[in-house]
C-alpha cells in the first residue's frame, strides 16, 4: 500500500503548485510557522485539530486528512514492530472452567 504523510501531500498539492510560503500557510491555518514547518517536514504527525484547520482552509474533509495520517502511521508501525517478539493469542491455549 502506498501511503503519504499529510505534510508531504500538503507540499505536493498546495505549497509547491501555489507557491505558498510556510509563513503564509501558518497564517492561514492560525498556527506558528514552526508548527507548519514540522508538519511539512514530516517531523510531526497530523493532529485532529490541525485536520479541522486544514478542512476549513482547503475544503478537504478533516476525516480525509486524518485517514491519510492513520494510513501512513500504520505503514510505519508495521515496519517498526518486530513480529518475531510477539506471540499470537489463540483460544486453544485456554481452558474454560
Amino acid at each position: 500500500m502506498i501511503t503519504m504523510h499529510p505534510g508531504q501531500y500538503l507540499v505536493l498539492s498546495y505549497v509547491e503548485p501555489y507557491e505558498l510560503s510556510q509563513r503564509e500557510l501558518a497564517e492561514r491555518l492560525g498556527v506558528s510557522a514552526a508548527t507548519v514547518s514540522r508538519l511539512l517536514a514530516q517531523k510531526a504527525d497530523l493532529t485532529p485539530e490541525m485536520a479541522v484547520r486544514l478542512e476549513l482552509v482547503f475544503d478537504q474533509s478533516a476525516e480525509s486528512w486524518m485517514a491519510m495520517q492513520v494510513a501512513h502511521s500504520l505503514v510505519q508501525a508495521r515496519k517498526a514492530v518486530d513480529k518475531r517478539k510477539l506471540k499470537k493469542f489463540t483460544l486453544k491455549e485456554f481452558r474454560v472452567a
